[in-house]
């Protein structure tokens, strides 16, 4: 263990880059300048984003010196778990809000950043309350996601400008979807209106039922009446062809048997920010949009807004006012904004949007609208994320629709089966 440490410090040393390179936290530089170090994981374009966005936070800070330390997402939480551990993370850093955030804010190893919130140093003016709810523990927010997100609808133009179908509007209905998807197959019966769904579109059918996975102290919640309507439904278009027969779609979710990539079905679910790649690989390069998912217009909207990768200011640094200042920076200021763009995902507060939408490509201009109707319509987040255990959720859902689809069991059955996996999951 002691060696694997060591061999972490050195690969962390080496990753620092020479513009930042100083003393530790605990000494003042020998100019009495201010030294802070940050930690950050993601690709080559985040890391040189995020570096020149530093050099103008210096720029413009002269008493400040910072230290960057960044990799790739392997490995990046061991050597972070570590630091924290020991008392020596860095003044501001990335972390996994989905996989680390609720252990270490419960055993009391996360900044509280009210007071920098209420005192105006983090300005959240613009920033969406429920953006801020996903680093939020027992009411103390403890970090500032940087990147939005959340399930949507893609769509192939082609298919539809080929079956004289419209192009669904932002308050489409299920009804409105279920015509859509019987006019495209009959049309031509080799193409469906959608493939079948993933756990993203179930959820929010679910939610639209007023079934809720957790409540906001992250408690298992009894969901079974809901999801039996919604396994019921969805087996019914299976067999309306709305959705492709099961045989066709289940599990298939790579590029060689996804019938969305393979430009046989013209809509899936999901994430609006997979909207570029997703888009780019369907077959033909036709052109693409992104939908809100259908009936999230009403009060009862079922969709629910992701955040991600908050700024987390360390326990133990020795300035976190200075790191609160850095942390307000990097989410609010226009000159870094131009600069980080979309790097950590699209950003929260709503003048930087405004200010980086003009300069982002056609693709990402689809998430930054896909983000904007997540952000106008999400009733609340599901605070699934908090139970232990819940990483489950995703594929027992499936699997239980599956069922139903098979004729294996009944809607009412597998609901209330894919309840008791998840209740001892979140058990154990």
């Amino acid at each position: 263990m002691k060696k694997r440490i060591l061999a972490i410090a050195l690969i962390v040393l080496c990753l620092v880059s020479p513009l930042f390179a100083g003393g530790s936290k605990e000494e003042a530089s020998s100019d009495g300048k201010i030294e802070l170090r940050i930690s950050w994981w993601g690709s080559n374009s985040r890391h040189e984003a995020t570096l020149k966005a530093l050099d103008l936070y210096m720029e413009k800070n002269p008493n400040v010196v910072i230290r960057a330390e960044y990799q790739g997402f392997d490995g990046y939480h061991d050597k972070l778990i570590t630091q924290i551990y020991s008392g020596t993370e860095p003044d501001l850093y990335q972390l996994d809000n989905n996989v680390y955030f609720a252990d270490l804010a419960m055993t009391d190893r996360l900044t509280d950043l009210t007071p920098y919130i209420e005192n105006g140093t983090i300005n959240l003016d613009d920033y969406p309350a429920d953006a801020l709810a996903w680093a939020t523990y027992n009411g103390t927010v403890y970090g500032v996601p940087t990147g939005l997100n959340g399930p949507g609808i893609l769509y192939n133009k082609e298919i539809f400008d080929a079956a004289g179908v419209p192009y669904p509007s932002p308050d489409w209905t299920w009804e409105d979807f279920e015509n859509i998807c019987l006019a495209i197959h009959e049309w031509n019966p080799d193409y469906y209106g959608m493939m079948e769904p993933s756990y993203f579109m179930l959820l929010s059918m679910l939610r639209q039922r007023g079934g809720w996975i957790a409540n906001e102290r992250g408690e298992l919640q009894d969901f079974r009446p809901q999801l039996a309507e919604v396994f019921a439904q969805v087996d019914e278009w299976r067999k309306m062809g709305v959705l492709p027969p099961l045989e066709l779609t289940a599990g298939n979710q790579s590029t060689n048997d996804n019938l969305f990539l393979s430009a046989v079905a013209a809509m899936k679910d999901s994430h609006v920010a997979t909207f570029p790649m997703d888009s780019a690989a369907v077959a033909g390069s036709p052109a693409c949009g992104i939908a809100p998912t259908p009936g999230s217009s009403g009060e009862h909207s079922g969709v629910y807004m992701l955040a991600s990768m908050p700024w987390t200011i360390g326990k133990s640094s020795k300035h976190p006012e200075e790191a609160a200042k850095l942390l307000n920076f990097l989410i609010n200021d226009p000159e870094a904004a131009e600069i980080l763009k979309t790097e950590r995902g699209v950003p929260a507060p709503t003048h930087v949007r405004e200010i980086i939408t003009p300069l982002l490509t056609d693709s990402d201009k689809e998430v930054i609208q896909g983000v904007n109707w997540l952000i106008e319509r999400t009733q609340r987040i599901d605070y699934e994320w908090l139970m232990k255990g819940s990483a489950v959720i995703e594929n027992v859902m499936n699997e239980e629709s599956w069922n139903v689809g098979y004729g294996v069991k009944t809607p009412e059955e597998a609901a209330n089966d894919c309840w008791e996996r998840i209740k001892a999951s979140v058990e154990r």
